[in-house]
């Protein structure tokens, strides 16, 4: 073997190994700075959710801050987001990409969760009537330098529910009134709070009936309760027939919503 291939061997070796050390020079700079970034940092962050109602659905966004403090560029950054009941079940799903996030700045993004309300209260009445959380799961792909791609996921994060009808309940019947010979007028009070963010406003409606099955009158009531309110009021009975009234029985209670439909709120008894 003549000297210039000996020359050349050499200095291809010479090549392979410092492209061996740059590469793993590069590999440890950008997964050190990966994790920097990401965990020491906390380059990613999440902000207040927040909520709007429309047409009977409800919108959660979700802010997300990614503050890119390492030495290559973020892509492809896709967050994925999971909202489930607490059993599990999913209830909706969404996401956004962000294409890059240069080195040295900071990007924020919002992801929509969308929720059919009608849908959800339907197979989980009691979520009108009780505080409850579901489960968030937050699922993110990138990649680092254009070159490493890393997944985080934070999983089981909880988001709070606020019971429109927190603790609704009837809390008495007032003395008839009005008396004549076919029949009477009856008030009857209730109560509740809107823990939700959403305004409760509709058409709370009672059935009379006697404690033989004897339907005897009704009523209606219009209401509006902002967020965070509690609300007291009262609905007027015309009771029908005076003869059927004993002082004793039921009564059914709806509400109708723009927002949350009819719902069956269900059976108080009296007396």
């Amino acid at each position: 073997m003549n000297h210039e291939v000996k020359q050349s061997i050499r200095a291809l070796g010479w090549a392979i190994t410092l492209s061996m050390l740059l590469t793993f020079a590069f590999l440890v700079t950008s997964i050190y700075s990966m994790v920097q970034t990401i965990l020491e940092d906390q380059g990613i962050s999440i902000g207040e959710v927040r909520s709007d109602v429309s047409n009977g659905l409800l919108t959660l966004s979700i802010p997300l801050t990614v503050n890119n403090t390492g030495y290559y560029d973020i892509s492809n950054f896709n967050v994925t987001l999971v909202l489930k009941k607490p059993d599990g079940t999913v209830i909706s799903s969404g996401g956004t990409l962000l294409p890059v996030i240069r080195y040295g700045s900071t990007a924020v993004s919002w992801s929509n969760l969308t929720i059919d309300l009608r849908e959800l209260l339907s197979e989980m009445e009691y979520l009108l009537f009780n505080d409850s959380e579901f489960k968030l799961d937050m699922l993110f792909s990138f990649r680092y330098a254009y070159a490493i791609s890393f997944q985080v996921d934070a999983v089981n994060m909880t988001i709070p529910w606020g019971a429109p009808l927190y603790n609704f309940s009837l809390t008495g019947i007032g003395a008839p009134y009005n008396i004549t010979l076919t029949g009477f007028l009856i008030d009857v009070y209730f109560g509740f709070e809107n823990h939700s963010p959403f305004t409760v406003e509709g058409t709370l409606s009672l059935k009379f009936y006697n404690d033989a099955d004897e339907y005897l009158g009704s009523g209606t009531e219009a209401i509006n309760v902002p967020p965070g309110y509690r609300f007291t009021g009262s609905v007027t009975v015309e009771i029908e027939n005076l003869s059927k009234y004993t002082g004793s029985g039921y009564i059914e209670v709806s509400f109708e919503s723009p927002v949350l439909g009819f719902l069956e709120l269900g059976v108080v008894e009296y007396g």
